[in-house]
């Protein structure tokens, strides 16, 4: 059966062993067919035929990630459908503001920090149940609805959203309930709660701990989008509290978790026996290493990392992996099966997918 994230966790406690990071990864992978073009092949084809077939709104925010703004969904852009059938109005303050329900983006702001990243323009018109509305009237609802409980480790995309709108110098606003935030103290409570995540693994870099569980495996897929959070601020200027050096040593720690995490992940999920088991264990490594590549290959066209040889040598080797790992997806695994069996872990995983090869094109970009 699959294994849940919770039972992962509990799982990860009992392995036992330092992990290191290092170019080899356990035993030698069996030959896959082809290398980096085809696997971008085989993942367009997936996405295609399986991403673009759901009536989905998280599944198709994802497609727009790896396919960018123009692709389509029937006879209009994934973007247009999403927002006529999902925009939703939300009172705060007296008002309403446009925003998506919480129980379709799973995470505030999230589909409005894609279309950031894809380049929506602020002025670009989406029809709504609310009429007209401008991908700027979006970001004006994230600050009016912007509150302090959101979970710190679900930050990412309000920080992506807001260093993007706002000045590092002015960057205090309202919301609509009165209270006035700083987008620079929003960002410093997301470096401080993933900082604190990666607490365990900068220990075991230094050896003083094994690697294994940690609070990070429970940030959004396993940390990398709080790490996206803060290369976006960096991006947009923002460099309080020597922001761009913490992120610099954020972004080594993924590097060395790129081995150290699949390992894990190998010992604790390998174990399990069964077609779904093995696909489980699959649809880990393909989360893991394609938002970990999708990170880095980020933080090397915009100057915030540079991968040193040995980092080099375990991405190579992080890229051979995942193409072993689509390939089975694609070419082996029943996923027909997970779909009727658990919709749910099938829905991530073609997001995953976008992902990927979200990360393989930013690799040649």
């Amino acid at each position: 059966m699959i294994v849940t994230r919770r039972q992962f966790l509990t799982k990860a406690a009992a392995v036992i062993g330092t992990l290191t990071a290092g170019p080899a990864w356990g035993a030698s992978p069996q030959p896959t067919p082809g290398g980096l073009t085809t696997v971008e092949q085989e993942l367009r084809q997936l996405i295609a035929a399986r991403a673009l077939a759901r009536e989905d709104a998280w599944v198709l925010m994802h497609v727009v990630v790896a396919l960018g703004a123009e692709v389509r969904y029937g006879s209009e852009p994934v973007i247009d459908f999403v927002a006529r059938r999902w925009i939703e109005p939300v009172a705060k303050g007296g008002n309403t503001f446009p925003a998506f329900p919480a129980k379709v983006e799973a995470h505030p702001n999230h589909f409005l920090a894609v279309l950031y990243e894809v380049g929506v323009a602020p002025t670009r018109m989406f029809s709504t149940t609310m009429g007209k509305i401008t991908r700027a009237d979006l970001t004006r609802g994230a600050k009016a609805l912007f509150s302090p409980a959101i979970d710190p480790s679900e930050l990412s995309w309000t920080v992506s959203v807001l260093t993007a709108d706002v000045r590092p110098g002015a960057d205090r606003f309202d919301a609509a309930d009165g209270r006035s935030f700083t987008v620079n103290a929003i960002v410093e409570g997301l470096a401080q709660v993933t900082e604190a995540g990666f607490a365990d693994t900068f220990a075991a870099m230094r050896g003083t701990k094994p690697y294994g569980r940690s609070n990070l495996q429970k940030f959004p897929c396993n940390g990398a989008h709080a790490l996206g959070g803060l290369m976006d601020a960096v991006r947009n200027g923002y460099q309080g509290n020597r922001l761009t050096e913490r992120v610099r040593t954020l972004v080594g720690a993924s590097v060395f978790r790129l081995h150290a995490e699949v390992r894990l992940m190998q010992q604790v999920l390998g174990a399990a026996e069964g077609p779904l088991a093995r696909l489980n264990l699959d649809a880990a490594k393909l989360q893991f290493i394609g938002h970990s590549l999708e990170n880095l290959a980020f933080a090397e066209r915009h100057a915030i990392y540079r991968p040193t040889a040995a980092d080099q040598a375990i991405i190579t080797a992080a890229e051979r992996e995942l193409i072993g790992v689509v390939h089975r997806i694609v070419a082996e695994h029943d996923l027909d099966l997970l779909a009727r069996e658990v919709p749910r872990a099938y829905g991530v995983l073609l997001g995953d997918a976008c992902h990927a090869l979200a990360a393989l094109r930013s690799r040649v970009a």
